[in-house]
């Protein structure tokens, strides 16, 4: 498909809801759904996220990864992961830069000094990286992982003033982002640090989109263009590997990075360009919102059709709402809204509300019923981290 056609179909999937939501045209979306008890209901469960949070973190900074509703007992414990380590210290960031909520700020840099310590190690040749224990995350070497290294530049973008990450880590970081990535813009998953290998067999479009981000960070405070360059090449390549697609997987991480190019000074994007990630955008969009259940009645209102994992859904909302950020139409943008809501709602319902576990997420929000798998009752960290992140995220679309 030309670039130059790509405005037309753009506008084309813009209108398609104009019969629906067209009296809605003249209004601000989020004022639509903004009440002061629906937010302070979001409040009330990013503050028992954290709490769970807090509960699960250890002397060290260490996270419990897994926990089970249905056992008082802590299951295995060595199995662990870097990425989802750097993850949770990214939401809780966002806790302390958007919500001003400091009661885990001393705790958090305590566990992004355990990661640093324990997880980031020198390459060579000026490269850092993240270096998964084979024995924790169950691979057969040494790995370092690109999403790792990316969102620890995101995770730790706040504490370089502090001094607790020496300075060349930093660089060091971007340095290995730029190494992962090939001519195409592309970036390779991980590196095999015992055999000194790129895996090329190993390619997931899916999550991208995090490296980008991780440079775009790294940008505001070190504005070399080579960052800046690397992170534009890496979006530009998947919003022109999937624009031909009929189904594309909704690549949340790529909206999230996206969202801060377009927020980026002097970006460089041309017209076409923008027009493209734009279109990227709304593709991943038309992929979720038709699976909604919007009927109130359903048990499941604010997943989908297809999916009521609470992890999915989060990462979906933080999605939608990097989307509702990036795009102008107003009828778009209510569409948007609605199921940021929709999917909100989902997430505060199928919180754990009481007992030990109390403001972490299950694995299914079917997690009672009988007939069950058994892992629809465990707790990971990733998943309240996702929740947590997607609810901040909403709060911030209404501050002041």
């Amino acid at each position: 498909m030309e670039l130059s056609s790509l405005n037309y179909v753009y506008i084309g999937i813009v209108l398609s809801g104009a019969a629906i939501f067209g009296w809605f045209f003249s209004k601000d979306a989020k004022k639509f759904l903004s009440t002061k008890n629906n937010l302070s209901k979001i409040h009330n469960a990013i503050i028992y996220a954290l709490a769970y949070v807090n509960e699960n973190m250890m002397d060290n900074g260490r996270f419990v990864y897994v926990r089970n509703l249905k056992s008082k007992y802590l299951l295995n414990t060595k199995s662990y992961n870097t990425t989802n380590h750097a993850r949770m210290l990214y939401s809780l960031y966002l806790c302390e830069r958007e919500l001003n909520i400091q009661g885990l700020a001393a705790r958090r840099r305590a566990s992004a000094q355990y990661f640093v310590e324990k997880y980031v190690r020198p390459l060579g040749f000026g490269r850092y990286a993240v270096v998964s224990d084979p024995e924790e995350e169950g691979l057969k070497c040494e790995k370092a992982k690109l999403s790792a290294a990316a969102m620890a530049l995101v995770a730790f973008s706040d504490l370089r003033p502090e001094g607790i990450i020496p300075e060349d880590v930093f660089e060091g970081l971007g340095q290995f982002l730029l190494f992962m990535q090939m001519k195409t813009g592309q970036f390779y998953n991980s590196y095999d640090v015992e055999n000194g290998g790129l895996e090329t067999e190993n390619y997931n479009l899916n999550f991208s989109g995090d490296a980008p981000l991780g440079l775009l960070y790294l940008y505001e405070f070190n504005p070399k263009k080579k960052w800046l360059n690397a992170a534009k090449a890496g979006l530009l390549f998947l919003a022109n590997k999937r624009k031909d697609r009929k189904e594309v997987q909704f690549d949340y991480s790529a909206m999230l990075a996206t969202e801060k190019l377009f927020k980026t000074e002097n970006n460089g994007l041309t017209e076409d360009e923008k027009v493209l990630l734009k279109y990227h955008i709304v593709k991943m969009i038309e992929q979720v919102i038709p699976k909604q259940i919007v009927n109130k009645e359903e048990r499941y209102y604010g997943a989908l059709i297809d999916d009521i994992k609470p992890l999915n859904i989060s990462c979906i909302v933080e999605g939608l709402i990097a989307a509702y950020n990036c795009l102008d139409d107003e009828i778009m943008k209510m569409r948007i809204m609605k199921s940021i809501n929709t999917g909100i709602k989902f997430l505060r319902l199928v919180q754990i509300q009481k007992g030990p576990l109390k403001g972490g997420f299950p694995n299914s929000a079917d997690w009672k019923e009988l007939g069950v798998p058994r892992n629809a009752s465990i707790v990971k960290m990733d998943t309240v981290q996702h929740a947590l992140a997607a609810c901040i995220k909403f709060q911030t679309m209404f501050k002041d």
